[in-house]
């Protein structure tokens, strides 16, 4: 997918609204970083969205992709997740609100629902603040990291 592809994308007309909007320029660099995050799957982080568009043969500036990425939270199309591990990660916006499963051994995420959890944050009314969407992160080990642990706890047995 080119550049000139994305532009005639739903999500294209998003930014280029929001560009339009916020009086920035619409730059093929951005469409490109949009592009690209839009073909991530899952969570992402700045260096491997840098990396995707390098191994797609695009060249974008470091400094570029984070202020684009930075745009795209701003009109909505991606959110920017704060974990643990120090590095934020981004992932697609949806129009359904889900939480994160986070391993702190490997880092894998895993994406759940609970609808009880959302009923009960929606029902919730907060003074001079309107929110946007909600995350929750659980923290813990992983399937597959627990069985590494035992088999290595079972090993030095």
């Amino acid at each position: 997918m080119t550049a000139d592809d994305i532009k005639d994308s739903a999500s294209a007309q998003v930014l280029s609204e929001y560009l339009r909007r916020t009086h920035r320029r619409c730059t093929t660099e951005r469409y490109m970083v949009l592009a690209s995050a839009e073909s991530m799957s899952g969570h992402f982080t700045v260096e491997e969205l840098c990396a995707h568009l390098i191994a797609n043969g695009r060249r974008v500036a470091t400094a570029t992709v984070y202020s684009t990425l930075q745009i795209l939270v701003d009109c909505g199309l991606l959110r920017r997740l704060h974990l643990n591990d120090g590095a934020m990660r981004y992932e697609a916006a949806s129009p359904t609100n889900h939480h994160h499963l986070l391993c702190v051994r490997c880092g894998k995420i895993k994406d759940v629902r609970e609808p009880a959890i959302e009923e009960m944050l929606k029902s919730r009314r907060y003074s001079a603040f309107s929110p946007a969407y909600f995350s929750l992160t659980v923290y813990g080990i992983c399937s597959t990291c627990a069985r590494k642990a035992k088999q290595e706890l079972k090993n030095r047995k």
